[in-house]
């Protein structure tokens, strides 16, 4: 759904997490959570180091259910924003999936997004709590050789500028939430085979849609 709908056409590797949004029973959009591309800390996100940090790396909102209007039973009519109101429900549990599926890496302290300035305004991530910590991009990062293999790819969006946001957790997960979330997604996580090949139980998006309607 990311790849057909989202204005960047791509998903995103390595380790993540996505939720679906759903609205009157319907799927109608999607939360990708990520590992940011950082390698190193960087000042604007304070002392959380790159494996501290999720990246909300995607977002698509079915334009059909954005500025829905609802009315309340004294009859005035409210707007439901359902973008922030997706995001913060998926904040206030990504930390326990994460720690649920990903038990080996490091709880994650803080959420960083991007807003492209050339597309967005950050308005539903001024809404769900982020708070502005400065800008990033404009770099085409050439089509160069990694040093691990490979080579970067040319992306016409890595020359915008990009807002950088920052949504921090004041404390740690309890025991409890640590042990519940390991019970939770046991069948969830990546397993090893005997001869180290890693295979996943593809479940974690469907079994997210209980939780998250």
């Amino acid at each position: 759904m990311i790849i057909a709908n989202h204005y960047l056409r791509r998903g995103r590797t390595m380790a993540q997490l996505a939720y679906w949004v759903v609205f009157d029973g319907t799927r109608c959009g999607v939360l990708l959570f990520a590992l940011p591309r950082l390698s190193a800390r960087t000042a604007k996100f304070g002392s959380h180091s790159p494996m501290e940090l999720l990246e909300l790396a995607r977002m698509w909102i079915d334009p059909s259910v954005q500025g829905r209007v609802v009315v309340s039973e004294d009859g005035r009519a409210h707007s439901l924003p359902i973008g922030s109101m997706s995001v913060s429900r998926a904040l206030s549990r990504i930390r326990q999936d994460w720690h649920g599926k990903y038990p080996h890496l490091p709880e994650p302290r803080a959420v960083v997004a991007w807003s492209d300035t050339t597309l967005h305004e950050g308005t539903v991530y001024q809404a769900s709590n982020f708070r502005l910590v400065g800008q990033s991009g404009g770099v085409g990062h050439r089509n160069r050789e990694r040093p691990n293999g490979g080579r970067d790819q040319l992306r016409p969006d890595y020359l915008n500028l990009k807002d950088a946001y920052l949504m921090e957790y004041p404390s740690r997960l309890s025991d409890r939430q640590r042990a519940l979330a390991f019970a939770e997604w046991a069948l969830d996580r990546p397993r090893r085979r005997n001869r180290g090949q890693t295979v996943s139980v593809l479940a974690p998006v469907s079994q997210a849609v209980a939780r998250f309607e």
